[in-house]
């Protein structure tokens, strides 16, 4: 079964690990494009020449479950931003779990729609994610 991991770039340093963990429980891991595009200026027209969002979108497309590690960030505890808030309307319009490392943030104003987008908090716990999994297949 494959899984794509989505999260903030800044949270990309932290991605390996949890792909590790995964692929020690028997996942494929997919990863966004963790090429350093830092030193561009983050802008739609950057996001759009690099193909960012097209290649992340197909790798959710091809997975069985998604998994977002969301982590704090700019004040916000467990934030998700608007590319992982995207990836998660694409899971769910496709039907495709999703899966989060830490509760849907309090502090911002799109909180109910991440609610309904019906994420499952599972934290690193993989044994849960996999009988979810099983379960759904």
């Amino acid at each position: 079964m494959k899984i794509t991991l989505c999260s903030s770039a800044k949270f990309f340093d932290k991605l390996p690990e949890i792909k590790k963990a995964l692929e020690e429980t028997g996942y494929e891991v997919l990863l966004p494009s963790m090429v350093d595009h830092h030193h561009l200026e983050e802008t739609a027209l950057t996001k759009k020449m690099h193909g960012l969002i097209e290649d992340h979108f197909s790798k959710i497309d091809e997975s069985d479950a998604i998994f977002v590690a969301n982590f704090d960030k700019n004040g916000i505890k467990n934030y998700i931003g608007g590319s992982a808030f995207m990836e998660m309307a694409l899971a769910f319009h496709n039907k495709i779990p999703i899966f989060l490392l830490n509760e849907v943030p309090k502090d911002l104003n799109y909180r109910e729609e991440l609610i309904a987008l019906q994420p499952i908090v599972i934290g690193k716990d993989w044994d849960k994610l996999d009988k979810i999994l099983k379960n759904k297949s």
